[in-house]
């Protein structure tokens, strides 16, 4: 035993915190762990103790012959020198918290529901570990005291019980603990027993009693993020784990943990721990999950379990979920904090940086000081009073609004909010509800022994009692299976998940004559393929040639999405296809606007060239000229030559041009120049002409219409679309349309 109190007399005694050392039934000490910071920052006394562990102090009760739980009993004995010696050291014996840690979180589970320890404690932390984990309670234990006792040459025959005690006392220390035991994984050789005393019962059963010692505490508890990491090796973690494997391992948790069902509760763990979303398994991927279902499996689920028990009772329950990992830890692992990194920020290593303290890293940074004091002040605030939060009237550094510290709500069976404890601490609820429902309520319900009669096994509970349905039901039949065997396909899994099938209705054969039994077993195996094979088929071989045999197999795969993975690639090919011709229509139109516009600044200086040139020899130029209006595509030409103007059709496709001026005089003819006029709409065309003689005025309603010499003549054709001309005339001509004259200051044309 160590401890840890304050220099000088206190009027006020301090709470006690009293540590149970785990990892381990078989190995480590509780002088391990220093105190000293635990117990300067939280103003407490702290005690670590150390109890006797593996084959000394949990050999099991034989007829009476040895007395079991010797382990267990040391840690009551600390409890009692607490309760006499305490107050010596400045300690309140009214006011004593266990905490615990791994195994030695189920000890305290175990204290708390134990009649020997009534009233020497009041408060009890686990971490990461309870009495509910499969691992907590030697459910072997004889067996392997035989073995002992058979290795060190000592009588093992279950009639000379006293004669085994004997020789074992007789052997020395070393040679038993050399004895190595085949001990099946996860599970226990020597370790707590329900003796009827130490331990009266179940503790399942003793937990779900309300008015059961368990109802008389406060708790705290919590994990970390992964709990099995000390399942794996450095290799699992860093190159990760195929599915073959990855299947022996499960198979090897599931065959030691439970008796009945195995290829179910192997077949449905595979399942809800794959990624169905990922195309293909990465090997990385896949240790997660394992790692995941293992953690779950062996200390998340049965902790949780125990919490939610507590928390029916009128005592206060907290949870916690420590997610932070240490940066410069000698675990850098990239999946998260765990399994007792914790231990470091509430033992206050952080805050002696660069020393040795303990077996802890001593390189932490000043933030995981900071986590460090926050979770100490939690601990040691639930040590106080039963609330992590801290009284109203106390301390203000040890209240949950100092230095950031998050309100902790209490844990209830219906809101399950909990404290997710990292750098910036948050509430949160129902923690992997779906993962570990899985273990708290589909599994139970799968582990069952069954109704004796093998064919009752595939029916449902209450089949036969027609209040249990609603609507109709089809009749029970197992002798062959329906046309509905199309839906199925039988598949193997040995790609996928290598899934053995066990003689379930996961993978069975009928036909019309025989209705396939589960074989008798004496002990809960999962054998190979080849022999579930042969026992499936076992009274079913004479209908192998036999057309009326179907088969109805589940399918359990892992599915590679290959139809998916197709359309996919095909729906982006065409996307892809669609953009490039978007663009390509896109550029193809700013370069078509480019030339319609560098061919229109050309026209306009070549307009401007010719109205320089004007400019420059005036006689060249008519007394009047102007053109104006809407000039429209699919237009006749205009010709003006000496004193005419012809209009021709048919010349299309030519954009407009306005602002064109036709140059003539009355006496020489000059260059073609033209004008588009439009045939589609009717155009007015304003030209000023000049002509010899006469002031004439001709209104023509004709396209398709030739000016020479001074008169107006309309050229047949078979399509005519009205135009109006306006000729403005200045000089003596006169134009002539039929029998029409007039004298007028000018000629007008519209067309």
């Amino acid at each position: 035993m160590k401890l840890w109190a304050k220099l000088g007399r206190d009027v006020v005694r301090l709470p006690v915190l009293m540590f149970i050392h785990g990892e381990s039934y078989e190995w480590n000490s509780g002088s391990s762990y220093d105190g000293s910071v635990l117990a300067g920052y939280g103003n407490v006394v702290v005690v670590t103790i150390n109890y006797r562990i593996g084959v000394l102090g949990f050999f099991p009760s034989l007829d009476g012959t040895a007395r079991g739980n010797f382990g267990l009993m040391d840690q009551v004995a600390g409890l009692h020198w607490i309760q006499e010696n305490i107050k010596e050291f400045g300690g309140d014996e009214t006011n004593v918290t266990i905490v615990g840690h791994g195994h030695g979180a189920a000890c305290v589970n175990f204290l708390m529901l134990s009649p020997m320890a009534r009233g020497l404690f009041h408060r009890a932390i686990m971490q990461s570990g309870s009495a509910l984990s499969p691992w907590a309670i030697a459910s072997d234990a004889v067996t392997h005291s035989r073995n002992l006792a058979k290795a060190l040459r000592c009588p093992d025959e279950p009639d000379k019980n006293s004669v085994m005690v004997d020789c074992l006392r007789q052997r020395s220390v070393d040679d038993i603990i050399a004895v190595d035991l085949r001990v099946p994984t996860h599970l226990t050789a020597f370790g707590p027993v329900i003796d009827g005393i130490v331990i009266p019962n179940d503790p399942a059963v003793l937990m779900s009693d309300t008015n059961s010692f368990y109802a008389n505490y406060d708790l705290m508890f919590g994990v970390t993020k992964i709990e099995a990491y000390n399942q794996f090796t450095a290799h699992d973690e860093r190159n990760g784990i195929d599915p073959q494997r990855r299947d022996r391992l499960l198979r090897t948790l599931i065959r030691n943990l439970f008796s009945y069902h195995l290829q179910e509760i192997f077949l449905t763990v595979v399942n809800e721990y794959t990624d169905w979303t990922r195309p293909a398994l990465h090997p990385i991927s896949t240790f997660d999950s394992i790692a995941d279902s293992f953690g779950d499996a062996l200390i998340v689920s049965p902790i949780i379990r125990a919490g939610l028990m507590h928390s029916r009772v009128k005592k206060s329950t907290y949870f916690y979920n420590f997610a932070y990992q240490t940066e410069e830890g000698d675990f850098n692992s990239r999946s998260g904090c765990i399994h007792g990194q914790d231990l470091a920020y509430l033992f206050g290593a952080p805050l002696v940086s660069g020393m040795q303290f303990s077996f802890f890293s001593n390189n932490y940074s000043r933030a995981e000081s900071a986590l460090s004091e926050t979770v100490m002040t939690y601990w040691t605030n639930f040590a106080k009073t039963g609330d992590p939060n801290g009284a109203a009237n106390s301390d203000e550094r040890n209240t949950a609004n100092a230095k950031g510290r998050v309100q902790w709500p209490p844990y209830d069976d219906i809101q399950q909010q909990y404290l997710t404890i990292a750098m910036k601490p948050k509430s949160k609820d129902h923690y992997h509800a779906h993962r570990l429902s899985y273990w708290l309520n589909l599994l139970p319900q799968l582990h069952t022994p069954g109704p004796s009669n093998a064919d009752e096994h595939h029916l449902l509970e209450a089949h036969d009692d027609p209040l249990s349905y609603d609507g109709v039901v089809r009749s029970s039949s197992l002798s062959a299976p329906t046309p509905l065997s199309h839906y199925f396909t039988t598949h193997s899994t040995a790609d996928t998940i290598d899934a053995t099938v066990g003689p379930s209705v996961v993978n069975s054969t009928h036909n019309s004559s025989h209705m396939l039994a589960t074989p008798t077993r004496t002990a809960p195996v999962l054998a190979d393929k080849t022999h579930q094979q042969s026992a499936l088929d076992s009274g079913a071989a004479k209908a192998n040639g036999n057309s009326s045999n179907a088969s109805v197999s589940m399918i359990v795969q892992q599915s590679t999405y290959s139809t998916a993975l197709s359309v996919t690639i095909a729906i982006g090919c065409s996307l892809l296809i669609l953009n490039v011709l978007v663009f390509a229509g896109v550029f193809y139109q700013r370069d078509k606007n480019r030339l319609e516009a560098k061919l229109i600044r050309k026209n306009y200086q070549i307009q401007k060239m010719d109205e320089l040139s004007m400019t420059k020899n005036p006689s060249s130029q008519s007394p009047l000229k102007q053109h104006s209006g809407p000039i429209d595509a699919n237009s006749a030409t205009v010709h003006l030559h000496s004193n005419s103007i012809q209009s021709d059709p048919y010349v299309p496709g030519m954009a407009g041009m306005a602002g064109m001026a036709g140059m003539a005089t009355s006496s020489q003819k000059h260059s073609h120049n033209s004008m588009l006029i439009s045939q589609d709409s009717p155009t007015t065309l304003s030209c000023h002409v000049p002509m010899a003689s006469g002031n004439r005025l001709a209104h023509v309603s004709m396209a398709n219409t030739t000016f020479h010499n001074n008169s107006v003549r309309t050229l047949p054709r078979m399509d005519h679309k009205v135009a109006t001309v306006n000729v403005i005339n200045t000089g003596a001509n006169t134009a002539t349309l039929g029998h029409q004259q007039r004298h007028t200051m000018s000629h007008e044309m519209r067309v």
